[in-house]
């Protein structure tokens, strides 16, 4: 009888074992080595936001030029009664929002502004009626609605194609959270 002597079989050989681990390390060395040079700076990205900020004011005109009333004549001119119940499912409450909107126009843009509303009418219910749903509870609780006065204005001058309205005005605002 010959020696039954059981064989195991020969696994990788530690100089095997030792290239693999190097060339891991070596690409997660590289992965790291790349992150770090593309990855940019925090001082690289105060930069670039600075840069955008700057792009951005010198190319549009800032949300007060748009709504200061000049010396011109302005009229008040009625957008309509709007009712909006929006539902809040992360709070499991339901918003109902009832106001009148009216909208500050020059006297001189008066039929001009009347004939691009009409024309425009759907669009902008629209666009209120989902700035509105789309807002916070505590834009709509602001005693000014500042954010949604201008939110308003810039999408309902948007809408026209030429910065017709000078300001919105919210009347008889009633906001109710059940």
């Amino acid at each position: 009888m010959a020696d039954a002597t059981p064989t195991t079989p020969a696994g990788p050989s530690l100089v095997t074992k030792l290239k693999i681990l190097g060339a891991v390390l070596a690409l997660v060395g590289l992965e790291c080595l790349l992150a770090y040079f593309v990855i940019p700076s925090p001082e690289d990205v105060i930069e670039a936001a600075e840069m955008r900020a700057r792009q951005h004011s010198a190319t549009e005109p800032d949300i007060e030029e748009l709504t200061t009333v000049t010396d011109k004549e302005t009229v008040e001119i009625d957008l309509k009664n709007f009712g909006i119940t929006a539902y809040q499912p992360l709070a499991n409450t339901t918003l109902r929002i009832d106001f009148h909107l009216y909208a500050m126009v020059n006297a001189e843009n008066q039929s001009e502004f009347e004939d691009l509303i009409a024309q425009n009418e759907h669009r902008f219910r629209e666009q209120v009626i989902v700035t509105l749903r789309s807002s916070e509870v505590s834009d709509l609780t602001d005693p000014s609605l500042g954010l949604l006065k201008r939110k308003i204005l810039e999408k309902t001058n948007r809408i026209l194609g030429k910065p017709l309205v000078k300001s919105v005005i919210f009347s008889d605002y009633s906001f109710i959270e059940q």
